[in-house]
């Protein structure tokens, strides 16, 4: 009982020591204020300072590199946030400019296809490459119109750079075309530069081959190849190839002309059917 009195006048006591601190302060403040820089609380101040400073510079030092790793980890942070943002971006950026190169590259195939239509002054019918070569000795491409959309054998088929083919089969929704690259397709042409006439087969090796031209009328390296109309199976004026080489030997009957063809068959992805010529169906067979 006596211990427990002890302990409340303890506690009795301290807001005497409370009051004593305010009061000191509230002096220490009004001397402060009105004393000049050079009293004895400014000098007592300058002192603490000159005495502390070292310990704070010296705490700072030895802080800095913490506090730098510390703030590299948070900014790579953020930066690796951001970087897998953006990568992101990037893929979705990189796959729009791709869509758009693609359709940009189609609409110029198109346009050319459209362009060549209209010089030739021909009804036609556009399609799209479905099925090409599996190897070097198949010589025709499958198309995605058929006879719902008009096609028929022996129609001709381009593309923008010139002659592709005929039409030799046709389903309701697509067609087979014999490429002029094929050895038993044969296409009557004339050399435009001299008007001399030809057949142009294709050969087992690839390069298609100007025949019957005799040797006084044969053509040069460079000479371009048109479409003759004889025979009816192909209209007059298409773009077949150009020449790439004439040879010929004194026993030779006719000389050997290699032929180039304009259109990149193993590429071409669009093409155009021709529908003028009539009656073509009934001379698939030869081509001449």
């Amino acid at each position: 009982m006596k211990r427990l009195e002890i302990d409340t006048r303890r506690g009795a006591g301290r807001p005497l020591v409370l009051v004593a601190l305010i009061v000191a302060a509230l002096i220490v403040t009004t001397l402060w204020y009105r004393e000049d820089s050079g009293g004895f609380l400014h000098g007592l101040r300058r002192g603490v300072i000159a005495v502390s400073e070292p310990f704070a510079v010296a705490g700072t030092w030895v802080t800095t590199p913490f506090r730098a790793v510390g703030n590299w980890m948070s900014s790579t942070g953020v930066n690796r946030s951001d970087y897998t943002a953006l990568q992101a971006q990037n893929v979705e950026l990189k796959q729009r400019l791709a869509a758009l190169e693609e359709a940009k590259l189609e609409n110029d195939r198109i346009q050319q296809l459209v362009d060549f239509a209209k010089a030739q002054d021909l009804p036609t019918v556009g399609a799209r490459v479905i099925e090409r070569p599996t190897d070097s000795r198949q010589r025709t491409i499958m198309i995605d119109r058929g006879s719902s959309s008009g096609v028929v054998r022996g129609d001709a088929v381009i593309a923008a750079g010139g002659l592709v083919g005929q039409v030799v089969e046709v389903a309701p929704w697509s067609a087979q075309v014999r490429l002029i690259t094929d050895s038993s397709s044969g296409v009557a042409v004339l050399v435009q530069r001299t008007r001399v006439n030809g057949i142009i087969r294709g050969t087992l090796d690839g390069p298609l081959e100007l025949q019957f031209v005799d040797k006084k009328t044969a053509p040069v390296v460079g000479d371009v190849l048109l479409t003759s109309g004889l025979g009816g199976v192909y209209p007059k004026g298409i773009v077949v190839g150009e020449v790439t080489s004439v040879t010929s030997l004194q026993s030779d009957l006719f000389p050997v002309i290699s032929v180039n063809s304009r259109v990149d068959i193993g590429r071409i992805e669009e093409v155009l059917v021709l529908k003028a010529v009539s009656g073509a169906s009934s001379q698939v067979g030869g081509g001449e």
